[in-house]
């Protein structure tokens, strides 16, 4: 019987453990996923139950994963077909590294207003991905051939 109390404390720690994820979902959100798909591209794509009820969205992004920095994502990478929507991230570039590739984790959080001006969060999820090489300027490929 002792030996099934270390087993009974991690099940209950692993439900205490996602509950907090569990209870950030909106009702109206049916599926949701985050996935990197190929190198240096993040494929974040939903499902809602009822598309009357998503009046406006906005995706936003964090590579910080702190709550405060979550910027605007480009709405043009987006597409609806019913009540399914996607989103194409490839504008992860690496941080100050000398690698030629990293990895990196990005978070996202959608928000939602609903049709009587309500805003509403549906998820919040945190991916790792693999950085691309550095994003150059037009100054910076210049002045390597000088």
């Amino acid at each position: 019987m002792k030996s099934l109390h270390p087993i009974l404390l991690l099940f209950v720690a692993a439900l205490l453990a996602a509950s907090p994820a569990i209870a950030q979902t909106h009702s109206n959100l049916q599926h949701f996923s985050a996935k990197e798909d190929g190198a240096y591209t993040i494929i974040i794509e939903w499902e809602v139950r009822d598309a009357s009820l998503v009046h406006d969205f906005m995706l936003e992004r964090s590579l910080s994963g702190n709550s405060t920095d979550f910027q605007n994502f480009n709405k043009s990478n987006c597409s609806q077909t019913g009540t399914s929507f996607r989103c194409e991230d490839g504008d992860l570039y690496k941080g100050s590294s000398d690698q030629t590739a990293a990895t990196g984790n990005v978070s996202y959080r959608l928000r939602v207003t609903h049709p009587d001006g309500t805003p509403h969060v549906y998820f919040q999820t945190t991916v790792e991905y693999t950085t691309n090489a550095v994003r150059r300027t037009w100054g910076s490929i210049k002045s390597m051939f000088q």
